[in-house]
């Protein structure tokens, strides 16, 4: 069975959704936070392409941890919200979108997050 990555058509989708966003977003900050965003834009996209990409435990849950560790939780559930709705918008279904949504939702809300290297 194909991973959910497989799915919407690999990296090249999540990549460009996640730049998409900070683009959408960048219109909003200043020099200073554009530079801080760059870090979180590259750390949000590994961790979906991990998160919804198949590995087996407890490889996942340790990678997954680490790339937990820099994110900002507002930025990533923001995100979450303009990647299920993208992939409404781009024709995948409702139900894949959700699912990809929560799937990586869920990962997240199982990693530690006591270290935050970006804002």
């Amino acid at each position: 069975m194909n991973s959910l990555l497989d799915q919407v058509g690999g990296t090249q989708i999540v990549n460009r959704t996640v730049s998409e966003f900070y683009q959408t977003i960048g219109r909003h900050l200043s020099a200073t936070d554009t530079c801080d965003h760059r870090k979180q834009e590259s750390r949000q996209a590994q961790f979906l392409n991990h998160a919804l990409s198949t590995q087996a435990e407890p490889v996942r849950s340790r990678r997954a941890s680490f790339l937990a560790q820099g994110l900002n939780p507002a930025l990533f559930e923001a995100l979450l919200e303009y990647f299920e709705a993208r992939l409404v918008e781009l024709g995948f279904s409702w139900q894949l979108s959700s699912q990809m949504a929560e799937t990586a939702g869920e990962l997240y809300g199982s990693c530690e997050q006591d270290l935050s290297i970006a804002c």
